[in-house]
């Protein structure tokens, strides 16, 4: 039965991608199995991904995105120091502020599982803080896979509708054809260090140091092979779309509800927010909006890719927001007083 709702959920997930793409619509290997099995989940279907597909999908973007890291790019993203650090403060005021509104709209809803829900962090973080400190587990898992679908599924289609083109990635890089498969293994070693040491997104982060380490000294000077991105959008598409079912969406409508509301208040002070720091930072207002998106660092980082964007400098945005949420998320959740109420 598993194998066939590991097979059934592939087959939905290619059909996703045929259709997405005959669409017209973004990011076709992503964004068209996210919606095939978030489809195929809610109508109930028996689908499942294949176990450890997500990880080996983020592994094999971190290698592509640390093959962008030409030396002077790594400077140039040094450079933005200054406004990545207020990028990350503006982060947590917009938590802050969707917090007071979730909490308004859903008034018995404790302040640290608001919180917890509020900020853009990983689901799986973010709920090991909740379990510590006793909030509400399964609405923090529902809040912020929910935040990351909506924003992957929203920027790309926003920037397509307004005429941002998000094409195939042009590259000057050459394919490094099989001397790119020896590195996999590394990259891979390293990833499996760093989940044993609990370093957050370690998938991402350890392929991506590798590569990033080898493109900036020079050492390594590529593009992946074809395909290879193309099945990593596969696998964190499949594994985005699979988390959801019918049950979890209905069990709290009023929590859901307040949740979108808080959602909109961040995605829309966000998008004002990148749009201040393209004017006075001198970013491109796109680069601007993905660098200061609370989505996913993986997802955003391969929207950047295709619209041909500067990765290097969305990767710096991203993983430093990350980093220090992660760093401050418990320690300023002792500051707030659980009141336990059902909403």
């Amino acid at each position: 039965m598993l194998y066939f709702s590991h097979a059934s959920g592939l087959v939905i997930s290619l059909a996703g991608v045929f259709f997405w793409h005959a669409a017209g619509g973004p990011l076709p290997w992503l964004l068209g199995p996210l919606l095939a099995m978030l489809g195929g989940r809610l109508l109930g279907l028996p689908l499942a991904s294949i176990r450890h597909s997500r990880e080996l999908g983020q592994a094999i973007v971190g290698l592509a995105l640390g093959l962008t890291f030409s030396h002077t790019a790594l400077l140039r993203t040094v450079a933005l120091a200054p406004w990545i650090a207020l990028a990350v403060v503006f982060a947590f005021l917009l938590a802050w502020l969707a917090m007071q509104l979730l909490r308004r709209l859903c008034p018995g809803l404790d302040p640290l599982t608001a919180w917890l829900v509020s900020l853009p962090g990983g689901a799986s973080e973010m709920t090991a803080i909740g379990s510590r400190r006793g909030a509400k587990s399964e609405w923090i898992v529902l809040g912020q896979s929910l935040r990351v679908l909506i924003v992957v599924l929203l920027y790309p289609g926003a920037f397509a509708l307004f005429g941002h083109s998000t094409a195939p990635f042009a590259t000057t890089l050459a394919p490094l054809g099989s001397s790119a498969l020896p590195w996999l293994l590394p990259a891979l070693a390293l990833g499996v260090l760093l989940q044993w040491r609990r370093i957050p997104n370690p998938w991402f982060i350890g392929p991506l140091t590798i590569s990033l380490l080898l493109a900036s000294s020079g050492t390594l000077s590529g593009s992946l092979p074809a395909g290879w991105v193309e099945l990593a959008q596969l696998l964190i598409g499949i594994a985005l779309g699979v988390r959801f079912d019918r049950q979890q969406m209905l069990a709290a409508p009023r929590f859901l509800v307040a949740f979108l509301a808080s959602l909109a208040l961040l995605l829309l002070l966000a998008v004002a927010g990148a749009c201040l720091l393209s004017m006075v930072a001198g970013l491109p207002p796109a680069l601007a909006v993905l660098a200061m998106a609370p989505g996913g660092i993986t997802e955003m980082c391969l929207t950047a890719r295709a619209m041909g964007l500067d990765v290097p400098t969305i990767i710096a945005f991203q993983l430093c927001r990350l980093v220090m949420v992660l760093l401050l998320a418990e320690p300023l959740s002792r500051w707030l007083v659980a009141q336990p109420a059902k909403c």
